[in-house]
This record gives C-alpha cells, sequence and structure tokens, in this order.
C-alpha cells in the first residue's frame, strides 16, 4: 500500500477532514522533531501513513469522539496522538510515555495543535487509575504482561484495545492460563494475521 492510498482509507474510517488535517500536522512535526531526537527509526517515515499512521486510526470507529482514552507506551505518539487528533473538545486522551524527550515532543504536539490531551511523564505502573472509558497500547508488551498494567482500569469499567501480531493467539492461551477474558479478536486492516484485540473483562484466575 502506498502513502497516498493509506491517506486515502482513513475516509473508511470516517476520519473527518478537520482529523486528517491535525494527523497532517502532528506527522508533519514528527518528521521534523525526529530529525533531532530519536523518535522513531530512520527510514520510518517513508511509510509513515501506511505503516503507522492507519494502523492506529483503525480503532477511530471503536472509539467514541468524547471518550477518555488512557494510551500508555504512548511512544512517538502512535495511537496517542492519532486519537486526540480525533477527539472531541468534551473527549480527552491521557498519554503515558517515561521517556522525557519523547513526553516533550508530545507535550509540544498537544500545546501547537490545541488537543484535548495530557501527558504524563511516568511508568504505568505510578499512575494513579482514574476512571477511562478505554485504554490502548501499541508494541508495548506481550498480553499477560499487558493485562497486569491495565487491570486497575479494565476492572473499573474500561475497555482495553491493544494492537497484537501474528502470534497473538499464542499470547491469549498464555494470558488465560492467569486470566477469565471477555474479549473480540478484530482483524487488522494493516497487519496480515494481526489483530486489534478488545477485551471488554480481565479477572485474574
Amino acid at each position: 500500500m502506498t502513502e497516498n492510498e493509506a491517506k486515502a482509507r482513513l475516509s473508511d474510517l470516517f476520519v473527518s477532514r478537520e482529523t486528517l488535517s491535525r494527523i497532517e500536522s502532528y506527522v508533519e512535526l514528527l518528521d521534523d522533531w525526529r530529525r533531532k531526537l530519536n523518535l522513531i527509526g530512520p527510514r520510518e517515515m517513508e511509510h509513515i501513513w501506511a505503516r503507522h499512521v492507519l494502523d492506529c486510526a483503525q480503532i477511530i470507529p471503536h472509539v467514541t469522539q468524547d471518550a477518555r482514552i488512557l494510551d500508555i507506551g504512548t511512544g512517538a505518539g502512535l495511537p496517542g496522538l492519532v486519537l486526540a487528533c480525533n477527539s472531541a473538545a468534551d473527549g480527552h486522551v491521557s498519554m503515558v510515555e517515561s521517556v522525557g524527550k519523547k513526553c516533550a515532543f508530545l507535550a509540544a504536539v498537544v500545546t501547537e495543535l490545541g488537543l484535548p490531551a495530557t501527558i504524563h511523564n511516568k511508568r504505568v505502573e505510578a499512575i494513579e487509575p482514574k476512571p477511562v472509558d478505554y485504554v490502548t497500547a501499541r508494541a508495548l508488551a506481550p498480553l499477560p504482561k499487558l493485562l497486569g498494567y491495565t487491570e486497575s482500569w479494565i476492572s473499573r469499567g474500561a475497555t482495553g484495545l491493544f494492537f497484537k501480531g501474528e502470534h497473538w493467539r499464542d499470547e491469549l492461551t498464555e494470558a488465560q492460563e492467569c486470566w477469565t477474558l471477555a474479549y473480540e479478536a478484530i482483524p487488522s486492516l494493516t497487519s496480515e494475521g494481526g489483530i486489534i484485540l478488545k477485551i471488554m473483562e480481565a479477572k485474574r484466575v
């Protein structure tokens, strides 16, 4: 898939022109900042729309614009900033990232684009588990560890939306040794064999 094709597919995900404009501005800022800081791999910008933005945006139809979202291990803003670009004024995205330079970038984008978002320069274990509607994570940890990180929010009613690759069944099998899960596996639009793992309930065995 080319970069233009990936950008065009965003309309299939009900991404508005306003949201697309914000995401474009975010990508421009990312390209500028990554020249000074090691925010993403040196060749990742060549595939930023097809490999990253579209991949993150595929969960937009699964959240509401007024949702309270917690994104852990946000990194360079994928998916946290993409989701914040789609949030309405009464929505909010909290992004948790332990690396200071990445938090500086996240904060700069939030300020420049006026996004309804907050940055937490902490490890997820140090975050107070206030109620949210969704908790998201991409390329952060295997599912058993991810459930441990997010248990405090899922137990309070949050839905987990986790990006998982082709070995997701192995992770799920391992997790179910310690957890009883109510889940849905949503096929990924960008990763063959990958899914968005939607966790509605997670209880320790």
